[in-house]
């Protein structure tokens, strides 16, 4: 079965690779880039000469001199008008402009802008600083000193909440017979940067030891979003949006206002070229100058009979001719006439060349604005991006060096967390320490933790296991590079850790001290419309400490970082994987393969396999918008068990399922699925575990009698063959729920028969049936039975009670309750209960 699966999945992907390289892929939508366009919009001559006259005729903004920082009125007065930032700024409006820098960004940037113009003109990087600063302006509220507000909020607290529940269960085999569960919330505000704070405390009673006493989990972690939001709140009371983003601007208005004011200009620098009257008066309009290309407007300028103007003179080479003919016959006046219109006329086209195209930038920018649709809500939209809100933040906010820092922090969390990186460097890593990982505005990536990590290995394990992988690290990590880290990336990751003894339940188990270093590359591309492309390469070396590392931490580090590349192959960990969706082709896919060497070790991914090689391929089809699903994948690995034998396990996972939707409420699912463990011992081969099942199911909605109802109905064939032990099982297994006016009846049923009656899972069945209701309009409930029957095991029948209701306007109780009676007296009936009840009790602080 696996040969022909195999063959199958290779004959789909080597036409989706081959048509992938030949195909043009379907133009993909990227996200509308609202703050860097708004910078674009605001570069265009046309859109920055409006919000020039805009400024210049507000009147609102009148501030007393009396009233302006002293530094703002020197710098202002050293200042030339011609300043390349300033230029076109009336003295008011100047003034106004920086007491705007003075009252967003404080008193010490205008301080900063004073002595760096001091000392070095206008600089290109003060230019810049006052380029942006201009459209903050544009935007500005005239709110007081922003500063003082920011400071007004910075600190606060905001108590999320508490909940604690108990239970008891008095089943012989249960771990825990009793225990309490209490969880805090917290989130505090420092310097505006909000911190979550969530404490969680699990205390109980262990019949055989203390495991459960005063268990607890602390976390701190920065919340980037409520940080966001928080400061963009301050963006969105002090500043316009709509102008920010220019979004307020009469695009059609201000390009025939603009081409208006600069053709009047032409105008009177032509007059200087023809003192004796300029014929160029009244010559073009705005709407020409819009509507007409370069040849029309040759035609007008050739119709004007006041210029006299002959069909070649307007070539390129006229002036030149007209040049030679003047100079050839010198007395002649009417020639001499003639060459100054026809070099007037060309000055004068050049000029309205000139101004055309930056008329024409104007039009591109309304075409951007209809077809980006950048119009209140859209700028309304822009809150929900992160990247945007940051840059608008921190170009229009007075922030402090946390403040701005916090910013390319996309998370740092304290306590007990878990820590993720690429897979080769950390990967599902629960630890007590810290981790914190930071993407600027220029795509760099770093990440750096530290802490230590604990496992809850056995004593009766530790002796065959702490010579392999111990139980207890103390570990410090970094990955550095560009790009995010589950984006196109490209990144470099190293871990340190050294083993630690630790205290287990008052046993010290002393393990054998050892350092080990890891280093990794992770590098993903993307592929278009075709996926990306994810390529793990990470290397382990461990040194054990001994006479010549002797007991210290920082020897043997070094040692195990000097020696990295030793049994390169045999602590080698290597991995490709390609996958992607494909819409135009309504096709997902995926191809991996990865190795570890039987001596790779890296403590900072605590699921990592070793000694294996890994290889597979899933493909998924859909048809007629997704009425026809078809998918298969394919799933295989060998493990090492020796370093000096070929002996390992072979393991192999097959699966097809597909999915047909008859109709709109009802739909036909098919699966077969496959998994083979074998051993491989002295060229020998002997299948230690196989088992193969075929299921159907269907999902139905609809109306039953009038009446709201849902049904899953699953039924399936399972074979299982273990050493000697076959069986082959039939399933069967329903689901169903009948809403009755505003009440629920459900009713679930699985079932379970060895059809060769053998051991290796009796028949087993299981009936739930609930019912939900209300009781006294303040009391949910829910009343149900409960019947189990697993032969010769255990036959139990009973009730389950739950209550939940609202005691007090911030206190919700809820109250569980499950009874049973044994049927059947077997010596199992100690594994399964016959009592469990819950309280669980919470209560609304804040």
């Amino acid at each position: 079965m696996a040969k022909y699966l195999c063959i199958i999945l290779m004959g789909l992907l080597c036409p989706l690779l081959t048509q992938a390289q030949h195909a043009r892929p379907a133009p993909s939508v990227a996200p509308f880039p609202v703050y860097e366009s708004a910078k674009e919009l605001w570069n265009n001559p046309v859109l920055k000469n409006t919000v020039l006259d805009s400024l210049n005729k507000r009147t609102h903004m009148g501030i007393p001199k009396s009233i302006v920082h002293p530094g703002v009125l020197k710098l202002a007065g050293e200042m030339p008008a011609s300043f390349s930032s300033l230029k076109g700024l009336d003295d008011l409006t100047r003034v106004q402009f920086l007491d705007y820098v003075n009252k967003s960004m404080g008193p010490d940037k205008v301080e900063q802008l004073k002595k760096g113009y001091e000392l070095l003109k206008d600089t290109a990087r003060i230019s810049n600083y006052l380029e942006r600063k201009l459209r903050g302006f544009y935007a500005w509220k005239d709110m007081p000193r922003m500063q003082p507000l920011l400071q007004a909020g910075a600190y606060d607290n905001h108590f999320k909440g508490v909940s604690a529940n108990a239970f008891y269960d008095n089943t012989p085999a249960a771990v825990a017979k009793s225990g309490f569960h209490i969880q805090l919330e917290d989130q505090l505000i420092v310097g505006n940067i909000p911190f979550n704070i969530r404490y969680t405390n699990l205390s109980g009673q262990d019949n055989l030891t203390d495991i459960l006493s005063d268990q607890s989990l602390a976390k701190v972690s920065f919340d980037k979003e409520a940080y966001l939001e928080r400061m963009s709140k301050y963006v969105k009371n002090n500043y316009d949006l709509d102008k920010y983003f220019l979004a307020d601007i009469d695009v059609t208005a201000a390009v025939k206002s603009f081409a208006t004011n600069r053709i009047n200009n032409i105008q009177h620098e032509m007059e200087a070229m023809l003192p004796s009257g300029s014929p160029f008066n009244d010559l073009l309009s705005a709407d020409q100058l819009i509507h007409l290309d370069s040849a029309q407007i040759k035609q007008v300028l050739l119709s004007q009979s006041s210029l006299g103007l002959q069909p070649g003179d307007l070539d390129s080479g006229s002036l030149t001719a007209l040049y030679q003919k003047v100079a050839a016959d010198s007395t002649n006046s009417l020639l001499a006439e003639q060459l100054q219109k026809v070099k007037a006329t060309h000055v004068y086209l050049d000029k309205i060349r000139t101004l055309k195209q930056e008329v024409g930038s104007g039009l591109a920018v309304k075409e951007t604005l209809s077809k980006q649709n950048v119009t209140h809500q859209r700028v309304s939209g822009w809150l929900n991006d992160a990247g945007t809100r940051s840059g608008a933040i921190k170009e229009l906010l007075p922030l402090g060096f946390f403040q701005r820092l916090m910013m390319n922090v996309k998370n740092l969390n304290i306590g007990n967390i878990a820590a993720s990186g690429s897979k080769g460097s950390v990967s599902d890593l629960f630890m007590s320490g810290a981790q914190g990982s930071f993407l600027n505005k220029s795509n760099k990536f770093l990440m750096l933790g530290m802490g230590s990590r604990k496992d809850g290995a056995g004593i009766k394990d530790l002796p065959f296991t702490s010579s392999i992988a111990p139980s207890s690290y103390a570990m410090q990590f970094m990955q550095l590079g560009k790009g995010d880290v589950d984006k196109e990336h490209s990144h470099v990751a190293l871990v340190n850790a050294n083993t630690k003894n630790t205290v287990v339940r008052q046993f010290t188990p002393q393990q054998l001290s050892r350092n080990i270093f890891v280093g990794a590359l992770s590098q993903q591309l993307s592929v278009g419309e075709y996926g990306a492309l994810a390529v793990e390469l990470s290397k382990s070396n461990t040194s054990f400490n001994n006479s010549s590392t002797g007991n210290e931490y920082a020897l043997t580090s070094k040692t195990a970082a000097f020696t990295l590349f030793d049994d390169f192959w045999q602590t080698l960990s290597a991995g490709i994987d390609f996958a992607g969706n494909v819409a135009e082709w309504k096709l997902t896919h995926r191809v991996y393969l990865s190795y570890s060497g039987l001596g790779y070790s890296n403590p900072a991914t605590p699921y990592a396999s070793r000694g294996s090689l890994k290889y597979g391929a899933q493909v998924k089809r859909s048809w007629q918008k997704n009425k026809v699903v078809v998918g298969l994948k394919m799933d295989m690995q060998d493990m090492s068990t020796s370093p000096l034998t070929n002996s390992k396990w072979k393991n192999q996972q097959l699966a097809f399922d597909t999915r047909i939707k008859l109709k709109r409420n009802l739909s036909l699912a098919a699966q077969l699925r496959q998994a083979v463990m074998k051993s491989v011992r002295d060229n020998h081969i002997s299948t230690g575990f196989l088992t193969r099942q075929f299921t159907l199911s269907s999902q139905m909605g609809g109306k039953l009698f009038t009446l709201p109802h849902s049904s899953n109905v699953m039924v399936g064939v399972q074979q299982m063959d273990m050493a000697n032990d076959q069986s082959m099982l039939v399933n069967v297994n329903v689901n169903h729920s009948l809403v009755i006016n505003s009440n629920m009846l459900a009713f679930n049923l699985f079932y379970n028969r060895d059809i060769k009656n053998h051991a290796l899972y009796g028949n087993l069945l299981t009936i739930e049936s609930g019912w939900n209701y209300m009781l006294l309009k303040k009391v949910s409930c829910s009343s149900g039975g409960t019947y189990l029957n697993n032969k010769d095991v255990v036959k139990q029948i009973g009730i389950k009670q739950t209550f939940n209701t609202n005691l007090l306007p911030k206190l919700n109780a809820n109250l569980y309750l499950d009874c049973r009676k044994n049927l059947l007296n077997t010596p199992q009936n100690y594994l399964f209960g016959n009592f469990r009840s819950e309280i669980a009790l919470h209560y609304l602080l804040n």
